[in-house]
């Protein structure tokens, strides 16, 4: 579910949490990453595996997605391949197809809690495989995201383990997060909160300080209605 490098021995007192995908990223992880897997020849239909994510994508931002077919769909074309592989895979995509698909707004807002001593974090809906390296791009101190699980020669098994970070599970795997770490939460965090979809108001009630980021029609009318600052970097 996460990673983090070591907080400073000077700990935070304010935590700021990023969604990656339309807040960070300009466009979906996951469907970029299929159309990697495609290119590198993983996938024998290409076209049926996209428009299923684009079926997928709808049921998303409609609040309908059943998330562990969706992930299971996603983990399918890596079944069998060797996490070596597919990481050195991933590090390839983020260099050539991500980092050029990054909104400078996003990742100058994120740096900038960084430098006023704001712990920062991405939690994303997208596999875990996808969302560190791309945490780690951007200079967060971590990643909350689902784990793909392993078998015994640390192959994929095509199967997510642990908690989906989907709507509720975000807040879920970020609790998680805090009880795993000696963050000084409990004393009076100061939080702020951006993400681009309805699928997140969980977690953006749950901070102090909620934004609204390019956001979809419903969050949009939820951030209006309520004053949060809605923001675009696209």
């Amino acid at each position: 579910m996460a990673t983090s490098r070591p907080l400073s021995s000077h700990p935070p007192s304010a935590l700021a949490i990023f969604d990656l995908d339309d807040t960070l990223l300009d466009g979906d992880c996951t469907h970029l990453w299929l159309e990697w897997i495609i290119e590198c020849g993983w996938v024998e239909d290409g076209e049926a595996l996209l428009n299923q994510m684009r079926e997928h994508d709808k049921q998303y931002h409609a609040g309908t997605l059943n998330m562990t077919d969706h992930l299971r769909f996603s983990l399918a074309p890596l079944v069998g391949r060797s996490r070596r592989s597919v990481h050195e895979q991933v590090e390839a995509f983020v260099e050539a197809s991500v980092r050029p698909r990054l909104m400078q707004a996003g990742v100058e807002r994120l740096q900038q809690h960084s430098r006023d001593g704001h712990a920062t974090l991405v939690i994303s809906a997208s596999m875990h495989h996808l969302v560190e390296p791309i945490a780690h791009a951007v200079g967060a101190d971590g990643a909350l995201a689902t784990l793909p699980e392993f078998d015994a020669s640390d192959r994929f098994t095509g199967e997510p383990t642990g908690i989906q970070t989907y709507q509720r599970g975000k807040l879920d795997a970020f609790e998680a997060w805090l009880s795993n770490h000696d963050t000084g939460f409990a004393e009076g965090w100061e939080t702020w909160g951006y993400s681009d979809s309805f699928n997140d108001l969980p977690l953006l009630e749950f901070v102090d300080h909620p934004h609204a980021t390019q956001p979809d029609a419903r969050l949009r009318e939820t951030a209006e209605a309520r004053g949060w600052p809605v923001l675009q970097w696209r």
